[in-house]
């Protein structure tokens, strides 16, 4: 603290964005020490300090959505995403879902892309026309947040098949995914399924 001299707790993204999305551009540059940080806040949602006599635990309830780049700077079809990507196994098997976005040369697709672009700076009003107002989305944002949904007993079967599936593959060396399977996964397999059936505003997970 400049005032008094004294250490304080200043609170960082993660912390921050509790009970909210913390977005990470270039996580594939990020320094080594800070993706060991992020391990405790991605498994725990905690984050713990223990520094010049401090000691806490702070929450660190957030999702996070990250981008990075391929190595080399182009996405290589031959190789895996492990391959393609500069993270460590521990960090890759903490994210639910990963999206590769290929940039691809279409002629068709690059010409719509470059209209788009100059339309939005001719008539921004008449080009931006969503949908959905921003409204209309946190309205039904917070509305399905308010959902709680139960996993019934045909629910839990097909996870736990589809578990065993995984780690059948896994053990045959069939696995395809950039790291080994194990209850993390169950566990996001659970996120995944409470989200949609809260996307679908239902109280069980179908």
């Amino acid at each position: 603290d400049p005032e008094t001299g004294e250490f304080c707790v200043d609170a960082g993204a993660l912390m921050l964005a509790d009970n909210g999305i913390c977005c990470i551009d270039e996580f594939d540059k990020m320094d080594a020490a800070d993706q060991v940080a992020i391990h405790e806040a991605m498994e725990q949602q905690t984050i713990s300090i223990t520094k010049a006599g401090i000691q806490a635990t702070l929450n660190a309830r957030t999702s996070i959505l990250a981008a990075a780049n391929p190595r080399g700077g182009r996405y290589d079809r031959s190789k895996s995403l492990r391959a393609n990507v500069d993270l460590s196994a521990p960090i890759m098997s903490r994210f639910d879902m990963f999206f590769v976005v290929l940039d691809e040369c279409d002629e068709a697709s690059d010409l719509h892309i470059a209209q788009h672009i100059l339309d939005c700076h001719r008539s921004k009003s008449e080009v931006l026309e969503p949908p959905f107002s921003t409204e209309q989305l946190q309205r039904y944002i917070r509305f399905a947040r308010a959902f709680d949904p139960q996993i019934k007993e045909e629910g839990k079967r097909v996870l736990v098949d589809c578990y065993r599936q995984l780690r059948q593959q896994d053990t045959m060396g069939r696995n395809k995914s950039c790291y080994r399977i194990t209850v993390r996964q169950l566990e996001s397999l659970v996120r995944l399924s409470e989200a949609l059936a809260r996307l679908h505003l239902d109280d069980e997970v179908r």
